[in-house]
């Protein structure tokens, strides 16, 4: 091979070699993620958990659920999204139902989380779902609340 064609071959392996991190650069920063199975953040009911001073967020009730019971990390801050209003809201201040409607069709997740009860009963109501309560409320003993938070009315 002449001095030529060896200069031509190495050029196209360096070409070929940074052709990855030229597609990631174009790419940008990746979009958020759920922690526990890489499900895209973006208009998913986001679930964010806030243990020892580190945020993490799931992309439903489910998996920020299964997160707790494998780390087995607790008392947590958990803020969930209203279904509703999509609007945060303290777990330990939300209404959830298990409802026919799927709240994360990538998990086949079915809990909706709500501000006020009223939407909670309604939603109920209109996808044979039903309230959440004592041992079947996500995160049960492992919510803390923000202080200032208001009681569940």
């Amino acid at each position: 091979m002449t001095g030529r064609g060896t200069l031509l071959l190495a050029g196209l392996l360096a070409a070929t070699a940074a052709l990855p991190f030229g597609a990631r650069a174009l790419r940008g920063p990746p979009s958020p993620r759920c922690a526990v199975d890489g499900v895209p953040l973006a208009g998913a009911p986001v679930v964010r958990v806030e243990e020892g001073g580190v945020e993490r967020s799931f992309c439903c009730v489910g998996c920020a659920e299964r997160w707790l019971a494998t780390t087995g990390a607790g008392p947590v801050r958990v803020v969930v999204t209203d279904s509703s209003t999509g609007a945060a809201v303290d777990a330990g201040c939300a209404w959830f139902v298990r409802s026919t409607v799927l709240a994360q069709p990538a998990t086949g997740d079915r809990v909706h989380a709500f501000a006020r009860k009223e939407d909670a009963l309604r939603h109920a109501e209109a996808y044979r779902g039903s309230l959440l309560s004592g041992k079947e409320s996500p995160f049960g003993g492992k919510v803390v609340r923000q202080e200032g938070d208001q009681s569940r009315r």
